[in-house]
């Protein structure tokens, strides 16, 4: 009901809650040319240090969105790409598609190996604080990083990012610990106001922030000009990005007739 809803909503915005977003595709991206093929593929760059979240989308020849995904750099040559499931098909045929002849790369998907709960409100970091013996402060752990640390008995991955426009953390758990990490979050948030969260939420809490759906209110006829996430494209990164001249004719040719 929407009572339910709405108090769910408001634990996010007022305390912390929990989604389970396990249905987010997940790839690892190895081998000595991920980054070189990432990088032709994401129109941001994703040449970062090791522990970098970045935020991108990938574009097709008219700079249409193809997906809107974060690429996490694990490694040297590892790379974590997390996207909706409603492109959980695509994203590994895409990548072997674009990968130039001989490329040194393999793409693995990890989606049934992790349960990925993300940890979600002003309370979220005081609430992980207690199950882990990692610094979560803003100075160790800043927006859009990633490390593994240790969340009760697990190892985990945790990332800094929000879906919902909150302090929090996606902990992509090793699925046969997922359970427990699960009961230790009830025990441990039970006095601050923590709760489960489902997807009704998130759509409005999202909503709430203006963050994009993909399939929802972007597809592969928008550019990330006409949505408003010219923000996420690297123009001049070394060696360019599928998309790119379609997207620089569209820039020069004057603000968007509509814009998200």
């Amino acid at each position: 009901s929407f009572a339910l809803q709405a108090a769910e909503h408001r634990a996010v915005r007022e305390a912390v809650g929990m989604l389970d977003v396990s249905l987010m595709a997940k790839f690892l991206v190895q081998g000595r040319d991920a980054e070189a093929v990432l990088n032709r593929i994401c129109a941001n760059d994703v040449a970062v240090p090791v522990g970098r979240v970045v935020y991108t989308q990938w574009l097709n020849e008219r700079g249409g969105i193809e997906a809107d995904l974060t690429v996490t750099r694990l490694g040297e040559g590892r790379f974590l790409v997390v996207v909706t499931d409603l492109v959980h098909r695509r994203i590994a045929p895409w990548i072997e598609r674009h990968a130039p002849e001989g490329a040194h790369v393999t793409v693995t998907d990890v989606t049934s190996g992790t349960t990925l709960l993300t940890i979600q409100g002003p309370r979220s970091r005081e609430l992980l604080q207690r199950l882990t013996s990692a610094d979560l402060s803003n100075d160790a752990f800043p927006y859009l990083t990633a490390r593994e640390i240790d969340v009760h008995y697990a190892r985990v991955l945790a990332m800094r990012v929000t879906y919902v426009g909150e302090l929090g953390w996606e902990l992509h758990i090793p699925a046969e610990f997922s359970l427990t990490v699960y009961d230790a979050l009830m025990e441990a948030g039970a006095d601050l106001g923590y709760r489960n969260v489902g997807l009704g939420a998130m759509n409005s809490l999202r909503l709430e922030k203006a963050y994009r759906d993909y399939g929802l209110d972007i597809d592969n006829t928008d550019t990330p000009l006409d949505v408003g996430l010219g923000f996420a494209v690297a123009w001049d990164k070394p060696g360019g990005f599928i998309g790119r001249e379609a997207l620089l004719a569209r820039r020069h040719a004057g603000p968007p007739r509509r814009r998200l």
